[in-house]
Order: structure tokens, then C-alpha cells, then sequence
């Protein structure tokens, strides 16, 4: 059935009622409220009855039937990750390795630029998964950002703009095998594009990746200029001249913050070791499950990262290093045996407002995408009688809105790239087939990065321990400041690959790269003006 303009409500209603209460639960369940009574057609019980099996098949517990079917789930892997994740968090919490962890880095990094430069250098080396991108460094930064008062909203910004940007810019990351299976799918690599190799095409778009490529050369200004503006500016002024790294209400903050007391013969180890342990053991897993050779697969490096499971691997991994864990803190008597208890249940309560948004924001997704079919509906509006030259500036802006509505990048691929590929294929202009991938992938992780509906986000925000609609509101105008030189850098992408690809991707660069200098500062000036002075005298004390 065709919902047209009717299946852009539930989106609106979600995202609207977001921003207006910062009642996220509550509004993503508006959202799917209105969405299942739009495809029932106002059957109120039909609609109970949809949204009830639209959370048991996104949870995915029927495939706890079987050992085989377990180990096909996806979903379910995350959500038992984000619960393991939150024990372990807890036991090092309480065998004192965050605050020993803490104290060292503290004697290492000396500025308040340090410690986000080190958050943010964190997540660029995790490039291989963004899920795990966005909670391990959250975990592992935020006693020392606390040390120099960078708001969490700050940390949240840092951790998302080091997830889906850096993952979408790696040669090898969980990524590239969704990327490569579209293109594959859209014909490169066969019939008149049969000279075209899939994998080259996407190594090839990072150069015209210029959302992901601008987001991350934007975090590296605002922490060396400390060019913040709008609602960060805000939080961050907050953080330094109060000590207040939320900026929220009391309640907030203390269901945020880890109440677990710390146990005093903690050591750096007792962080590290664990960590260190869960990278092995889930590039371990992600090898495998890619059939890479040494595992008994035929694959090598390359092709195995690019098959691998990465929601497979995060779980498996998770567990062994939660055994290893339990029995190192055991041995270390930093944890006694019968607290066990105790630390799970608040490693659980720690990560359940995380388990609730993303159950509630995959639900509304499985609406939005499976049964009313918005993203077909907005690439619908999107006439073909335009010129082939902006063809990339108009698949950057629908792949942005297609994203930000749905909360899915790689749903955005799925509908854009067998677009767009066709496309130039059959106007002749195989030259605009990279430059119109990129805006695909470009306009699909701004609306990802954006979308307070995104799991990426959600993870961002419950990574930094930070309120999620903060998160929203105070990355919101970064990243649309960053989509909209993208957006006329596509623009003029459009019209100078005539000349080469590669003068179209410098011309393209270096427009970014100025024109984001000046606007972000132009911002920031703006933002400063009420209390310039006071964060400034305040800003010495830490750099």
C-alpha cells in the first residue's frame, strides 16, 4: 500500500516531540503509535497487537530457540553486548581501574585540549566497528575529560563525529562489506560497468567522502580553537566556570553518573587489561567470521574484515573478556565474589535507558522502513528532470533526509546507491558514478549522525554518559553546518569531474576545508560575545 505523504507523520512526530520535551522514550513511542494506527488504519487493537510483534521480532527472542539460530541474530547480539559491556564497566569501576586510570592519565595529560585530543585520537584507531567505537571510548575517556571539565554533551560530539565518520573512511571496517554488497548488487563489477571494481569504487569515494572527511577536520579545529557554538558553547561554559558537566537537572545527572564506590588498591592494569582483551578477542571473532584463513576460512585479511559479523564478534568477544574479567578481579581480590550481584544489577541499570531508546528507536525504524516505506517515498519526490550535473548535491540532500528520518545509514544505502549507480550508468557518465556514491555515503551519515532516532547516536550519548536529547541538540548545528558546505561542494563536484576526478575532489576539498574554517569561526565569535571573557580567563586555568 502506498501511505505517500502519510508516512512522513511518524518520523515528524518522533523527532518534533524529541526536541520539544527531551522525553525521547516517550516520543519514540508516539512515534510508533501513530505509525502502526496509520498502517492499521486506525484499528487501535490491530495496532497493539502490530507494535507488541514489531518489539519481539526487533528484540529477536524467538532466536533463543536454537544455539544456530542464536548465532544469526543481530539486534539481540547488541543489546546483550551493551549489557555486558555495562557489568564489566561496573566491576572496573569498582576494583578502582577507571579512577587509577584516571589519576595516571591526569599526570600525562596536562590540558584541557589534551584529554579531548586523546578522546578523540582513541576513536579514530577504533575504526573497525562504530558500535564499539562508541561505547569503549566513552569508557575509557571519561575520568580524565571529568578531570579537565569537558562537558559530556562535548565528549558525546567527540565520540559520534569518531564513530560513522572514521568507519565510512577506513579501507577495512563493518562498514565496507554493506557498502561493497550494495554496489555489487547495482551492477559495478558487471555489464557495462564490468571494468569497475566494487571495492575500488568505494576506496575511491573516500576521496569525495566530504561530510566524514570535513566532520572530522571540524573536531580537530573546535578542540584546538575552541571554535564552540550554539548549544555546546553553552554546556561547555557551563563545565568550566561551574564544574557542571551536564548542564541538565539533578535527576539526570545522577542516573547518568556510575554510583559504584571504587576500590582503593586499584590499578591502571585493571582498565587496561580489560579493554585490551575485549579489542583481541572481538577482532578475533570478526576474523573468524569472516572466514579468514588462519581460522579454517579461505579469505584473506582484507576480504575477511569485509565479511565479517561484526554483532557476532562484539557479543562473543564480550563474553570472553567478561569471563577473563571476573576471574582477574577474583584473583586480584579487588572484588569480592558476593558483590557480584550487586555490580550486575547496576551495570544493567547503568545501560537500560540505552536498551530502551534502541529497542523503541529500531521499532519505529522497522515502521518507517518496512511497512510505510518513507525513504522510497522522499527519493519519490525527488524529480529526475534535473541536469546530470547536480545529480550528486540532490542524492547528498535526499540520501541526509532519507537517514536523518529513518535513523539508518545503511538503510539509506540499501535505497540510494542501486539508485544513483543505474543512474549514471545509463546517462553515460561513468565518471559520476564515484562522485554519486560518495553523496550517497556523505548525505547518509549526516542524517545518522544527526537523527536523534540513530543508534549510532544513541550509543554516542550512552558511551559519554550524557543525556541523549543534549547530545541531539548540541551536535545538531555542527553537523548541519558541515552538510551544508558538503552540500555546494557536491554541488561544484557536480560540475568540474568534466575535468578529472581527481581536480574535482581537490577543488571539492579545499572549498570545504576554507569555507568551514571561516564559518565556524564566524559562529563561534557569535556565541562569545555574552561571556567571551570569563571562559577565556577560565579556559587558562586548564590549557
Amino acid at each position: 500500500m502506498d501511505y505517500g505523504i502519510w508516512s512522513l507523520l511518524p518520523p515528524l512526530v518522533a523527532i518534533g516531540l524529541a526536541f520539544l520535551t527531551k522525553k525521547v522514550l516517550i516520543s519514540l513511542f508516539a512515534g510508533i503509535v501513530t505509525g502502526a494506527l496509520i498502517v492499521t488504519q486506525g484499528h487501535i487493537w490491530e495496532a497493539a497487537v502490530k507494535i507488541v510483534n514489531l518489539i519481539w521480532e526487533n528484540v529477536e527472542f524467538s532466536n533463543l530457540r536454537s544455539l544456530e539460530s542464536f548465532n544469526e541474530s543481530w539486534n539481540l547480539f547488541i543489546l546483550l553486548f551493551l549489557v555486558i559491556l555495562g557489568f564489566m564497566v561496573a566491576l572496573i569501576s569498582r576494583a578502582g581501574g577507571a579512577v587509577a586510570y584516571g589519576n595516571w592519565a591526569s599526570k600525562k595529560i596536562k590540558t584541557r585540549k589534551g584529554a579531548s585530543f586523546s578522546t578523540f585520537i582513541l576513536g579514530v584507531l577504533i575504526f573497525l566497528d562504530d558500535y564499539f567505537n562508541s561505547l569503549t571510548v566513552g569508557t575509557v575517556m571519561k575520568p580524565v575529560t571529568d578531570k579537565y571539565n569537558v562537558s559530556r554533551a562535548k565528549l558525546a560530539y567527540i565520540i559520534d563525529s569518531t564513530a560513522a565518520p572514521i568507519c565510512i573512511l577506513a579501507p577495512i571496517s563493518s562498514w565496507v562489506a554493506e557498502v561493497i554488497s550494495q554496489l555489487t548488487q547495482s551492477g559495478v563489477g558487471s555489464g557495462v560497468l564490468a571494468n569497475l571494481n566494487p571495492y575500488n569504487v568505494f576506496l575511491s569515494s573516500i576521496f569525495f567522502n566530504s561530510y566524514a572527511i570535513l566532520t572530522i577536520f571540524m573536531v580537530i579545529m573546535i578542540i584546538w580553537k575552541n571554535y564552540d557554538y550554539g548549544p555546546m558553547y553553552e554546556h561547555e561554559f557551563i563545565a568550566v566556570s561551574e564544574g557542571d558537566l551536564f548542564n541538565s537537572d539533578k535527576k539526570v545527572a545522577n542516573n547518568i553518573q556510575n554510583d559504584v564506590e571504587p576500590d582503593s588498591k586499584g590499578k591502571v592494569i585493571d582498565l587496561v587489561l580489560p579493554i585490551v582483551i575485549l579489542i583481541f578477542s572481538i577482532i578475533m571473532f570478526m576474523l573468524y567470521t569472516g572466514g579468514y584463513a588462519l581460522f579454517g576460512g579461505e579469505n584473506n585479511l582484507a576480504v575477511a574484515f569485509e565479511n565479517m559479523n561484526s554483532a557476532f564478534a562484539l557479543f562473543w568477544g564480550g563474553v570472553i573478556t567478561l569471563i577473563f574479567t571476573l576471574s582477574w578481579f577474583t584473583i586480584r581480590k579487588t572484588i569480592n565474589l558476593k558483590e557480584i550481584p550487586e555490580l550486575a544489577w547496576k551495570g544493567f541499570k547503568m545501560m537500560l535507558p540505552a536498551l530502551e531508546i534502541l529497542i523503541l528507536a529500531w521499532t519505529i525504524g522497522a515502521i518507517i522502513r518496512g511497512d510505510l516505506k518513507t525513504g522510497e517515498y522522499l527519493v519519490s519526490l525527488a524529480s529526475d528532470n534535473f541536469p546530470i550535473e547536480i545529480m550528486p548535491a540532490l542524492f547528498f540532500l535526499t540520501a541526509a533526509i532519507v537517514s536523518f528520518s529513518t535513523g539508518t545509514s545503511w538503510g539509506t544505502f540499501g535505497i540510494l546507491i542501486p539508485i544513483a549507480v543505474p543512474m549514471a550508468a545509463s546517462t553515460g557518465r561513468i565518471d559520476l558514478i564515484v562522485p554519486l556514491v560518495a553523496s550517497v555515503l556523505s548525505g547518509a551519515i549526516y542524517g545518522d549522525h544527526a537523527s536523534p532516532i540513530s543508534d549510532t547516536t544513541i550509543l554516542s550519548s550512552t558511551g559519554a554518559g550524557c543525556n541523549h536529547i543534549d547530545h541531539v541538540q548540541t551536535q545538531m548545528p555542527y553537523a548541519t553546518t558541515v552538510a551544508s558546505v558538503a552540500f555546494v561542494g557536491f554541488l561544484i563536484t557536480g560540475f568540474t569531474t568534466q575535468f578529472g576526478l581527481f581536480i574535482a575532489g581537490i577543488v571539492n576539498l579545499v572549498f570545504g576545508f576554507i569555507v568551514l574554517t571561516i564559518l565556524f569561526k564566524f559562529l563561534h565569535e557569535k556565541s562569545a560575545r555574552k561571556h567571551e571573557r570569563n571562559l577565556k580567563e577560565k579556559l587558562k586555568e586548564y590549557n
